[in-house]
């Protein structure tokens, strides 16, 4: 199935596909699930489903709507984003700071809290309705982690990342992270599986499928993946894909 169809798609606003099987299409209502966690070998397909949620995310809206921030270890997979007006920080090829990164989702989330509680609404939803006449709406803010250089083994990142996907409910913020690194903290405790979505492409064997936290993705063929939501596991197919569609939804030459 052609990405391009989903691009084209008239779901609703805050709905994303991110894949199919015979049944049914695997849809992500980002107002619900807040956290995605993304994990696979290298070349399995993890970083293109990143960029499958990005592009869904800016064809539906617009740069005021809609803040990234991008953590990219690698310095390939996220540059494209990295010019656009979408970007409002980037830690592309530097661990430090990716770690800064972090930090300033942290602070983003106070901030958000204290306007809520300023103004006496429990969502950002309700805060947006209140302040929709003067202008002073709160943006989506996207935070995208595509990790292969070991960021989830320094120290505290385990411990800031879980604190932001433990606070994500009604602050309208989405946190997508790509990683193939599953020995680390993060993934020796519990706290992932507070992820509103854990998703996995292929492992060779069955310890790291362990350790991500859904038994079974291990002899997966390419671009298939299964994914865990409150507990049931299912088997999805990616989107056939390229990345000249990065550069035409970006509009870039």
């Amino acid at each position: 199935m052609d990405f391009k169809e989903i691009i084209k798609s008239n779901l609703e606003k805050d709905k994303l596909v991110l894949g199919y099987n015979e049944d049914k299409k695997l849809i992500c209502d980002i107002k619900k699930d807040s956290s995605i966690i993304i994990t696979g070998e290298t070349g399995s397909g993890k970083s293109i489903l990143l960029d499958q949620i990005l592009l869904e995310l800016i064809s539906e809206f617009n740069s005021l709507e809609m803040n990234l921030m991008l953590i990219d270890t690698s310095g390939v997979e996220l540059n494209y984003y990295h010019d656009t007006n979408y970007a409002t920080f980037s830690a592309i090829n530097d661990i430090d700071k990716s770690v800064v990164a972090l930090s300033r989702v942290l602070k983003e989330i106070e901030t958000r809290k204290n306007l809520l509680n300023e103004a006496k609404v429990l969502t950002v939803d309700e805060y947006n309705e209140i302040n929709e006449i003067n202008e002073e709406k709160i943006p989506l803010l996207v935070v995208a982690i595509d990790d292969d250089k070991l960021l989830l083994r320094e120290a505290d990142v385990e411990k800031m990342l879980s604190g932001i996907i433990s606070q994500l409910n009604g602050l309208n913020i989405l946190v997508i992270l790509a990683t193939s690194d599953v020995f680390n903290k993060f993934f020796e405790t519990d706290i992932n599986t507070l992820a509103s979505l854990l998703i996995s492409f292929d492992y060779t064997n069955e310890l790291e499928s362990k350790k991500n936290n859904i038994q079974g993705s291990q002899n997966l063929s390419i671009g298939e993946f299964l994914a865990r939501r409150q507990g049931t596991v299912e088997k999805y197919q990616n989107f056939d894909f390229d990345d000249n569609l990065i550069k035409e939804v970006l509009r870039i030459d």
